[in-house]
């Protein structure tokens, strides 16, 4: 089998596996072919997302974040629907590697006016749209920070990929991207300087930095015992010479449980799962 056959199957295949694929597939690929045609004729392009009376701007390019937001709308991912089962009026979430905001932007709708979303994206590629994906959507509740989380404060290089999706801290060895030379800050001493008293929800999505993120935030998951999502993503765990599953290891150390999502219901993992989002609850 020739690699551009391989490939694209095996992106078939990751395509029929999403819960949002299989709830309407024939909606999703009308939608895919749509968003072919505004990759043509526009720059950007604004979404929907209903269940939340939301609206995103997305850069109208066929690779990256922007297709799979339009594509698969409120079922992007099914953690997201999962926010509504542990936020609440009031609330305060964390969006740890925002990027363009849909996160953030479900965060700021749940937890309403009372409640606080603490938005970190470093790069420049997404943080100016995940502002105006805020103003947009007119979230008071929402403050957005332009720094890389890590487990000390400094600077360091962001590697940036053609798909924001992919920027990392690590360089991959076939890396032929952009640098981007950022502030790197602890979520520990972020939230004290927002002056954030209560974490009940933290989102991670860092590209193998996951394990840096918590080890910034000890303070934070040792006192306030918030429910962490983030993703296990080994190989981009590599670049930074990093334990493949770090994250999980230490947060199985602190006394969490772990759980995947999968059409609406969580399910026990006993163990990690390989380029997966992992719902860590405190036992």
């Amino acid at each position: 089998m020739s690699d551009p056959l391989k490939e694209l199957l095996g992106k078939c295949k990751r395509l029929m596996m999403r819960d949002g694929f299989r709830k309407a597939p024939f909606v999703v690929l009308a939608r895919l072919l749509l968003w072919r045609t505004m990759c043509l004729v526009k720059n950007v392009a604004i979404v929907k997302l209903r269940r939340w009376n939301l609206q995103m701007i997305l850069p109208a390019k066929w690779t990256g974040i922007g297709r799979y937001i339009f594509a698969f709308r409120e079922h992007y991912e099914p953690e997201l629907c999962y926010l509504e089962k542990v936020l609440f009026l009031g609330g305060t979430f964390v969006d740890a590697g925002a990027n363009l905001g849909i996160y953030t932007l479900v965060a700021g709708r749940i937890v309403g006016c009372s409640g606080r979303v603490i938005s970190i994206e470093p790069s420049v590629q997404s943080s100016p749209l995940l502002r105006r994906n805020v103003s947009l959507n007119r979230l008071t509740n929402v403050r957005t920070f332009s720094v890389a989380l890590s487990k000390e404060a400094g600077r360091a290089w962001l590697y940036r990929d053609t798909d924001p999706c992919g920027n990392s801290l690590g360089k991959d060895s076939t890396f032929q991207g952009d640098l981007e030379d950022v502030v790197t800050e602890t979520l520990d001493k972020l939230l004290k300087q927002a002056a954030v008293e209560h974490v009940d929800v933290i989102k991670i999505d860092v590209e193998g930095a996951e394990e840096m993120v918590l080890r910034g935030a000890n303070d934070i998951v040792t006192s306030m015992r918030p429910t962490i999502i983030f993703e296990i993503n080994p190989n981009a765990a590599a670049r930074l010479d990093a334990q493949p599953y770090g994250a999980w290891q230490l947060l199985d150390r602190l006394g969490y449980k772990f759980f995947i999502v999968r059409r609406g219901a969580l399910f026990e993992a006993k163990l990690p799962v390989a380029a997966c989002n992992v719902v860590a609850i405190p036992r």
